[in-house]
This record gives structure tokens, C-alpha cells and sequence, in this order.
């Protein structure tokens, strides 16, 4: 077996290539004659993690945390992009997203410890420190504070569709066609299939084991992103405890919902709203999903489906 048969297979008539990175399970699937632009996608993709994850402490994202309430950290361009557009995002939402949420996630630990439940107190002092309003960034300078110790950036909600974006946008200045990006559920797409169909992509049923789907959407120059309980998640005392957490409260969003599925033009900006509209629930997320022009899907927790017009349109059910 060359190493070409090592790191790609064939899917029908394009070519795949699989990797890890973000925490999670990732491909690229791409018309044959586009093979070599596969492996520069890979490499992208594990600089862009390397740059953005709170879980290195070389990244600038953790360096920004270390000097919180210290002092400014000179970023790059595409980092202050990033930031600039999470602060966007929060700011929209009214801080269902938030870009300092880390504190929280962190202390959940969801799927590292067990079915651990923070205290009251804690959770208390933590929404002290998710608070977006804190990041200060300075273009003119080239700089970007928190202004509080013990605020922590993370950009784990935005990140990937920023990944997806940047292979998309790379992989079509290089004349590519035709692809589908996956990158653990975050989907983004160039053109149709090479006979001429749409990109046919699932609608996951949040309370059934992967691949089991409510129904499909036909996407072609679009991204869907899926934000859900039914991924990281334990189960105390009959509830369910799952790692979409609520800025506002810092424990895991109570919103009525069990997934929200987001249609629209960038990756960057369909992962954040699939977050920031899982926290607002059905309502105040339509609206938000409206005044975006992304297309939105909710489910339930009664296991009822609510979707915006456009969306509506889109899905063929499952029979």
C-alpha cells in the first residue's frame, strides 16, 4: 500500500481524506482531479487549531487568557479578525454566545468528569467572569485584553466553521468545483455533486444514534451547522446535563430544545448562531435567525420540529 492509498479513499466518483483535529472526526470529500489541494486542507485546518485552541497553552488564545487583567497581547490580522468577529456574535446575540465562556466550560468538564455537577457558589462567582463586554480589542494598536483576571477566551464555538470556511475558500482559489466539507457535523460546500445533484445532507435526530435523520436538505454553495444535547452529555438524578451552556447562567442551557440545525453562507457565522440560537430557545432564535437571513430548524424537547420559512422549504422529511 503507497502512501497515497494510505491517507485517501475513493467515495464514489470524488476522493477523501480523513484526519482529527478539533477534538473531533473530520473528511473532506473533493473531485479527483483536485487530490493534491487535500492534504494542504489538512495541514490548514491543524495551523488553524493550533493558533486558536485554549487547550495549548503556545496559542494565542491562551496567551490572551494568561495576561487577563495584566496586560494587552499583540495579536496578528487573523486573529483579531476572529476575536472581532466571536465579540460580533456576542454582542448580537446578547451574550447567548459568548467568547469568554471558557471559565464555564472548564469547570463542567462535560464528558472528562463524569456526571460532575458544580456548586451554586461557584457557578455564582464564575458569571462574573463570562462577560463579553470585557475583551477590549484595539485595532489601531494591534492588541486584545480581558480586563479581569481569571477571564478565559474560548473560541471552541466558532473555530471550526472559521476551519471549514478557510478549506473552502482555498480549496475553490485553486479552481475546485465541487466538494464537501465535513468537519464534525460543521458542513460546508462548494457547487453540486459532480453528476449534477445537490449535496444531500442529514438532519440528525438528536435523540437517536448517529445517522439516523429527521430528514435531508439538498445544499450546494451553502453550510449547515447542527448545535445539539445529544453529543457530550451525562445523565444525574433523571436529568440530562449536556455542554451548550447558558453565558447568562453559566449551567447548560435550558431552552426548551434538544438541537438547532443553521443553513446560510459562511461556516464562521453558522457556528456561532447555531450556539447563540440553542440558548435563546425557538422563539427569540427565529427572531434572531430572521434578522441574520440564515435558515433554522428546532427541535424540540417535546420532540416538536419549528423552522423558519426558508428552511421549511428546504427539508424533504423522512418517511
Amino acid at each position: 500500500m503507497n502512501a497515497c492509498e494510505r491517507k485517501y479513499k475513493r467515495n464514489g466518483d470524488s476522493m477523501q481524506i480523513s484526519f482529527q483535529a478539533f477534538g473531533t472526526y473530520n473528511q473532506i470529500m473533493i473531485e479527483e482531479n483536485c487530490l493534491p489541494l487535500l492534504e494542504d486542507c489538512r495541514a490548514l485546518c491543524e495551523a488553524i487549531e493550533a493558533k486558536f485552541s485554549a487547550f495549548r497553552p503556545s496559542s494565542a488564545i491562551s496567551e490572551i487568557s494568561a495576561q487577563a487583567g495584566i496586560r494587552p497581547v499583540a495579536i496578528d490580522e487573523e486573529t483579531f479578525f476572529m476575536l472581532k468577529r466571536a465579540q460580533d456574535f456576542s454582542n448580537l446575540s446578547r451574550g447567548a454566545f459568548d467568547i469568554t465562556i471558557r471559565p464555564a466550560t472548564a469547570l463542567w468538564g462535560i464528558g472528562k468528569k463524569g456526571d460532575f455537577v458544580p456548586d451554586d457558589g461557584n457557578l455564582h462567582q464564575l458569571q462574573e467572569l463570562v462577560n463579553y463586554k470585557g475583551l477590549i480589542l484595539d485595532q489601531k494598536n494591534g492588541t486584545a485584553m480581558l480586563q479581569k483576571a481569571g477571564q478565559q477566551i474560548d473560541l471552541g464555538g466558532i473555530a471550526k466553521g472559521y476551519a471549514a470556511d478557510r478549506a473552502r475558500d482555498y480549496l475553490i482559489q485553486n479552481r475546485c468545483s465541487s466538494a464537501l466539507i465535513n468537519f464534525g457535523g460543521n458542513i460546508a460546500t462548494i457547487g453540486k455533486k459532480q453528476n449534477g445533484d445537490r449535496w444531500q445532507i442529514g438532519v440528525q435526530n438528536p435523540l437517536a444514534k448517529r445517522g439516523l435523520f429527521i430528514g435531508t436538505v439538498g445544499l450546494a454553495n451553502q453550510t449547515m451547522v447542527t448545535s445539539g444535547v445529544n453529543e457530550r452529555f451525562f445523565i444525574r438524578d433523571g436529568k440530562r446535563y449536556h455542554h451548550i451552556l447558558d453565558p447568562r447562567t453559566c449551567r447548560p442551557a435550558d431552552s426548551s430544545l434538544l438541537s438547532v440545525t443553521v443553513i446560510g453562507n459562511r461556516s464562521t457565522d453558522m457556528d456561532a448562531l447555531s450556539t447563540a440560537l440553542f440558548v435563546l430557545g425557538p422563539d427569540e432564535g427565529a427572531k434572531l435567525a430572521n434578522q441574520t437571513g440564515c435558515h433554522a430548524l428546532f427541535i424540540l424537547s417535546n420532540r416538536e420540529i419549528f423552522a423558519t420559512e426558508g428552511f421549511t422549504q428546504m427539508l424533504k422529511r423522512e418517511v
